[in-house]
């Protein structure tokens, strides 16, 4: 019986390139499909609430949810003024406001920790803080890139040799 021959160190990289590219490949992917759903959940929100144009309110939230807190944040407040815009009582600026917020939180605290944070098996004080270091140093980009980033980082650390320090620090739950 023969041993395999030793993988080159250049084969390595090239292996551990790909497995970073598959997963931040998985994490977009993921967070596109919950980003169009949480589009025509408010699209037909909107709709039900008698917002005009409610396919442009699903596009733009679907669109703007890929920037984490900003994007949101950003959604309600703009719905919330066209809605005020465009309704005379408040009860229906309120059921607008109110049907994206609640849309946005089931997004937010379920299907994407549901969907996404299973997969990437992250600290979320660490997701957290990256996006808050990203946002801080290098703005909307920084905030954009930081989730991919860690992923990345973990990936290395899982096939790095002397790696499993720094995926314990990455991991939700420390040392296995």
């Amino acid at each position: 019986m023969t041993n395999p021959a030793p993988i080159s160190l250049l084969d390595r990289a090239n292996l551990d390139r790909d497995a970073v590219r598959r997963e931040v490949g998985r994490f977009y992917a993921t967070t596109a499909l919950i980003n169009v759903g949480l589009g025509f959940a408010t699209a037909f929100a909107m709709m039900w609430c008698g917002m005009p144009n409610p396919f442009l309110w699903g596009t733009m939230a679907g669109l703007l949810n890929f920037i984490p807190y900003v994007g949101s944040t950003t959604t309600l407040i703009v719905l919330t003024l066209v809605a005020i815009v465009s309704f005379d009582g408040l009860g229906r600026v309120i059921a607008v406001a109110g049907s994206y917020l609640t849309l946005a939180t089931i997004e937010g605290q379920f299907v994407q920790p549901l969907l996404v944070g299973r997969r990437l098996r992250l600290n979320p004080m660490l997701v957290f803080l990256a996006l808050w270091f990203g946002g801080l140093f290098w703005g909307a980009a920084g905030i954009i890139l930081a989730t991919p980033a860690l992923v990345a980082l973990k990936v290395v650390a899982e096939n790095a040799n002397g790696g499993q320090p720094l995926l314990n620090f990455l991991s939700p739950h420390g040392p296995d």
